[in-house]
């Protein structure tokens, strides 16, 4: 009767086990990647790296500390540049899933006013950076998982 209580607890464990892992890998599919490309001349590159550094990061930095976004702000700039699309800046922000999305919706105008007390809310720098960018487009993705046929 011991053998079997043993085998019974070692079983359930490796179940347990296989089922926290499971969910694990299933959390990291639902992460929401939102890549923002933008196209600026470059007389106003310095503007926009101020407005990013300044009145964005800052903004998102608190969005990933209350658990919205998964993943640090990023900027990049391309080190060579492609001939199409060519963009000049890409952010990317790893959203923790859709309903972060709609809570970061929610919370933006709240957040942005209290760390920048000013007034304006979150549409204020984003305005300033349509005025200096040429053209702007979002791209949503996720990754797929290779290793399952899901």
């Amino acid at each position: 009767m011991m053998k079997v209580a043993g085998f019974t607890a070692i079983a359930m464990a490796v179940l347990i086990a296989g089922v926290t892992s499971a969910r694990a890998v299933e959390e990291r599919y639902k992460v929401v990647i939102e890549e923002s490309y933008y196209v600026v001349k470059p007389e106003n590159r310095d503007k926009f790296l101020s407005i990013y550094r300044e009145k964005l990061y800052p903004f998102w930095s608190e969005m990933q500390k209350r658990g919205i976004i998964v993943d640090e702000y990023k900027l990049f700039t391309q080190r060579v540049h492609t001939l199409e699309p060519l963009w000049t800046y890409k952010t990317v922000v790893k959203f923790k899933d859709y309903e972060s999305i709609d809570r970061w919706l929610e919370l933006r105008d709240e957040v942005y006013n209290k760390l920048f007390p000013e007034g304006g809310g979150y549409e204020k720098p984003r305005k300033e950076i349509d005025l200096i960018t040429e053209q702007h487009w979002d791209e949503f993705i996720r990754e797929l998982p290779l290793g399952t046929k899901n």
